[in-house]
């Protein structure tokens, strides 16, 4: 983990998530990983990541589709970028999105699990270079 590099934080309740992102993304960036919302709030407040990687269905099926509304309704946290993981593809009726967020739930991008290094490196570096 060295200075300036820029930290992506995963909230996955996957053990085996945490280890394949480490190992994928851990090299070019900070990687933090908690396994419930209530931990990833945590880091968002105290250890404000420049990527946000969640998955879908933590304690419930839609857990990280609602944490991804009520950041974006967040004027603290409405800026960090998200990026939606899940073995299944959203349900299409959950389209609540924050004003001026476009997507599901306001992410930038969704990437179904498993995830293939190659597509989430470039999808973290094309989203990191917007911003």
């Amino acid at each position: 983990m060295g200075p300036g590099k820029r930290h992506i934080l995963l909230i996955d309740d996957d053990p085996f998530m945490h280890d394949v992102v480490q190992l994928i993304l851990g090299g070019q960036y900070r990687v933090t990983c908690r396994p419930t919302t209530a931990s990833g709030l945590d880091v968002l407040r105290d250890d404000r990541p420049d990527l946000l990687l969640l998955d879908i269905m933590l304690s419930t099926p839609t857990k990280g589709l609602e944490l991804a509304v009520q950041l974006k309704a967040d004027a603290e946290l409405a800026d960090i970028p998200i990026i939606l993981v899940s073995s299944a593809p959203p349900d299409p009726g959950f389209e609540k999105s924050a004003p001026g967020a476009s997507g599901l739930a306001g992410a930038a991008l969704f990437l179904e699990k498993p995830l293939q290094a190659a597509r989430l490196r470039q999808a973290v570096a094309g989203i990191l270079d917007k911003s």
